[in-house]
């Protein structure tokens, strides 16, 4: 039997979803990115802590130390903002973690707004190769709870943001 691996064994695993929220394009967008600091551990849960490594509010080149509870067991990582398109884009990639997370926001209407969230794994190391279809699994469940929550959130945050 012949085993035929990729040849870019870093090949990223990425997942995205996208939800409809009855909220305008900028009151998101200020949810998300301009209230970063006091609203991202309520719609990512595993995050208990939260640091700004360069001050509020968040903007392109901001460093970002969080603790995430994995297994019961906290992870720390640092990640830095990649892009922050004022309201479009707000992405950022793990320093110390090979991740990625990019929120997307979209009118759709008048008083919609599509917010779409990417998570990539950027890289796999091959001893987790095998594992790449429960790590997808995974991810997708992930995302999954992520734009649930967020698109939950937004829909009850009162219109003074």
């Amino acid at each position: 039997m012949d085993m035929k691996l990729k040849p870019n064994f870093f090949e990223p695993i990425a997942v995205e979803m996208t939800a409809n929220v009855k909220k305008d394009k900028i009151k998101v967008f200020i949810f998300i990115a301009d209230q970063f600091h006091e609203n991202y551990q309520r719609w990512m849960t595993d995050v208990v802590e939260l640091e700004p490594l360069d001050g509020i509010p968040l903007k392109k080149g901001s460093r970002v130390r969080q603790v995430r509870l994995e297994n019961d067991e906290p992870v720390t990582s640092i990640f830095e903002v990649k892009e922050f398109e004022r309201y479009d884009l707000l992405c950022f990639e793990g320093i110390d973690m090979p991740y990625k997370q990019v929120y997307r926001i979209e009118s759709a209407g008048s008083s919609d707004t599509n917010v779409t969230f990417r998570f990539e794994l950027l890289e796999v190391e091959l001893f987790m190769r095998p594992f790449v279809k429960l790590l997808r699994s995974a991810i997708s469940e992930g995302v999954e709870t992520t734009i649930f929550t967020l698109a939950s959130l937004l829909e009850l945050e009162s219109d003074n943001t």
